[in-house]
């Protein structure tokens, strides 16, 4: 009886560096998450953090080492040794693992988190199985204790291999989702489907037309930002009830194919085109990629369908003129829908903007909303014209753009107890919609000292530099103050705010934004606007 416990002890101390490795790789995991499962952006964000990637695999593989040959040779005493020293050895190596993943991943300066979706779950299922196997085949050939923890010094590659492993299982469970979800969606002919794409914008303009078809309708929307075909699955099978009868998907694209993938499941009746822009240049290689993936929606509606532009007076108004089926195009004089008369209004609390909505039959109605800023406008401008189509009174639209609320890290400005108004225009920042944003800011409407908070952008490929450098002479046109994170990834904002005349003396650079907003709390005044332009996912901190 001594001798199985013995073995299973010793068995347990070989293996528990797969165990160790578990625990210490969850900022390694987080990344591939952050990079949408995609091993391009994967290996980029090794890349991109080495430190991070290669040093706790490196330590655990150190001290794992010592760990399990000490214990091992303790147990040869015999006795009780035999049995406690390989138990006790799994426990310090599983000890390791814990503590690497407190310094690691719990006390990181950042923002995301790794989340444990049931993909994460299968993902670890196969990495453990994976190191387990060749722990096996280790000890088959070479039983070396000291030598089962040094496997797991190149972790990053464990990752990735486990990736790899995973990807018929992931594959499986897409199309079993997915074929659900379509199912389910077209099923019911009741259900009007709506489907927005664009560079920029989308979000904002699925949750306003959302607040303005509920006027009439019982409507149901991705949640979030949630635009991928497993996104879109999750919300059709988990949140459409008998009662909706309109559905609106946001659809994302990193790649070519990505909308009409999105477009095989949703099969929308209506779309709606924002922006065509450099998101994601890297991923797609070119605007003419970016412009036709976009497109891809209005290919999709059927004949007697609808299709909404925003006349951009640029890409997006060339695809309005190509389009054969019914349409509208927003925004400017003389469209199907138009402002005029827009103004901003400074309650003692709030601020608010009206505007008269127009339309080319001649109708005009005018309208109160409490979000502000002209690229807000011209979202609701699509909303409105989707809105009308579907057969809304105008009392019906002009309550329900007054019901828009503010969406959150979207020019949303927030007054603190400080006196500070902060403008949260974090999420998904891109050139177009940072220069709206910035314009905004320098129309005059806003008195007080600009400071302006940014990264810069990212996943830009080629153009990323130039970008980033027209950023700095944009932000160069408005700001009193600027606040960079990231000395490497900001060069070439810095460059541009240089090349613009801006006072070096006003320009900051910071590790991190907790660092920036520290910083502020000691200059700040009443009345200042801070604007947060972009906010990076961890996998491109430089700390």
């Amino acid at each position: 009886m001594t001798q199985f416990f013995t073995s299973l002890a010793r068995t347990l101390l070989w293996y528990a560096p797969a165990a160790a490795l578990l625990l210490a790789s969850r900022r390694v995991v987080m990344y591939y998450q952050l990079s949408s499962y995609q091993f391009r952006g994967f290996l980029g964000a090794l890349k991109r953090q080495p430190k991070h990637a290669w040093i706790p695999g490196a330590v655990l593989a150190i001290w794992g080492f010592f760990t399990c040959f000490v214990f091992d040779k303790l147990s040869l005493r015999g006795g009780v040794f035999s049995v406690l020293a390989p138990l006790l050895g799994a426990a310090v190596m599983l000890a390791w693992g814990a503590l690497l993943d407190k310094f690691s991943y719990q006390r990181r300066e950042g923002k995301s988190k790794l989340n444990l979706t049931a993909r994460v779950k299968r993902f670890y299922a196969v990495l453990f199985a994976l190191m387990v196997f060749v722990l096996w085949l280790l000890k088959r050939f070479a039983p070396i204790m000291g030598f089962n923890a040094l496997l797991v010094l190149p972790m990053p590659l464990w990752v990735l291999l486990a990736a790899v492993l995973v990807l018929p299982i992931e594959r499986l469970m897409y199309e079993l989702y997915f074929r659900d979800a379509r199912s389910t969606l077209l099923k019911r002919q009741d259900v009007t489907r709506i489907a927005i794409t664009g560079s920029y914008g989308k979000t904002s303009v699925k949750f306003y037309l959302q607040t303005l078809l509920s006027q009439k309708y019982n409507v149901l929307c991705t949640r979030g930002s949630m635009n991928t075909p497993m996104g879109v699955s999750t919300v059709v099978r988990n949140d459409l009830t008998p009662a909706h009868n309109v559905f609106i998907a946001e659809m994302g694209a990193r790649h070519r194919r990505d909308i009409r993938e999105l477009c095989r499941l949703v099969k929308p009746e209506i779309g709606i085109l924002t922006s065509v822009g450099p998101q994601h240049l890297q991923t797609f290689g070119s605007i003419e990629n970016i412009k036709q993936t976009k497109y891809d929606l209005i290919r999709a509606l059927p004949g007697g369908g609808f299709a909404v532009f925003n006349n951009d007076h640029a890409i997006v108004a060339s695809l309005y003129e190509q389009c054969r089926i019914p349409k509208a195009i927003t925004g400017s004089q003389g469209d199907d829908v138009w402002a005029e008369d827009v103004q901003d209004h400074y309650a003692q609390d709030h601020v608010y903007t009206t505007f008269t909505l127009c339309f080319e039959d001649g109708k005009r109605l005018p309208c109160t909303t409490y979000v502000t800023g002209a690229h807000v406008i011209r979202n609701i401008l699509m909303a409105v014209a989707v809105a009308r189509h579907m057969g809304l009174s105008d009392k019906q639209i002009q309550y329900g753009i007054e019901l828009i609320p503010p969406i959150r890290n979207r020019f949303m400005v927030e007054t603190g107890p400080d006196g500070v108004h902060r403008i949260n225009n974090g999420y998904n920042s891109n050139p177009v919609s940072s220069a709206q944003t910035l314009a905004e800011l320098g129309s005059g409407r806003y008195e007080g000292r600009r400071v302006i908070i940014t990264p810069g952008f990212v996943e830009l490929g080629r153009e990323e530099k130039r970008f980033n450098q027209e950023l700095g002479q944009h932000i160069a046109k408005v700001a009193d103050k600027v606040f960079l994170i990231g000395a490497k990834r900001t060069l070439p904002i810095l460059e541009g705010l240089k090349e613009s005349g801006f006072d070096e003396g006003d320009i900051h650079v910071f590790d991190t934004l907790k660092d920036a907003n520290a910083f502020y709390d000691t200059i700040k005044r009443q009345g200042d606007y801070v604007l947060y332009e972009n906010d990076l996912p961890d996998h491109y901190s430089e700390v």
